[in-house]
């Protein structure tokens, strides 16, 4: 588990999207991991050997990572108050930057769309 975790952690920082906080982050990882573990045992298939879905299961790990991170607003850099551009007082005027997120959600579902590849391993159940 430990090695898959530092497996996580290295392509978040290649990526340059983790957090600071090594302790936070290891357990935002472990979530994620229990979650993407938990979907795939009740959605796909409760039997699969993961070794063989390794690189999809850590691409999900690193979606749903990225997903809590935003959601909970723990990093500063992923702030809706840093996609405003410009604030004027006399006859209130705001002007945001286009989409400025976009590139985070893009990212996020980048990585969450490998769920899809998980459905060739589904296991039908009677």
């Amino acid at each position: 588990m430990e090695t898959l975790i530092n497996e996580i952690s290295d392509r978040l920082n290649i990526l340059n999207l983790s957090i600071e906080d090594i302790d936070l982050s290891e357990k935002i990882i472990l979530i994620a991991i229990n979650s993407v573990e938990n979907f795939i045992k009740s959605e796909i298939n409760p039997f699969i050997d993961f070794s063989i879905i390794k690189d999809i299961f850590i691409n999900i790990v690193i979606g749903e990572y990225l997903s809590f991170i935003k959601i909970s607003n723990i990093q500063n850099d992923i702030s809706l108050d840093d996609a405003i551009k410009t604030i004027k007082e006399g006859d209130t005027s705001i002007t945001y930057f286009e989409n400025k997120n976009t590139n985070l959600d893009d990212i996020i579902n980048y990585f969450l769309n490998n769920k899809k590849l998980l459905y060739r391993y589904k296991k039908i159940v009677w």
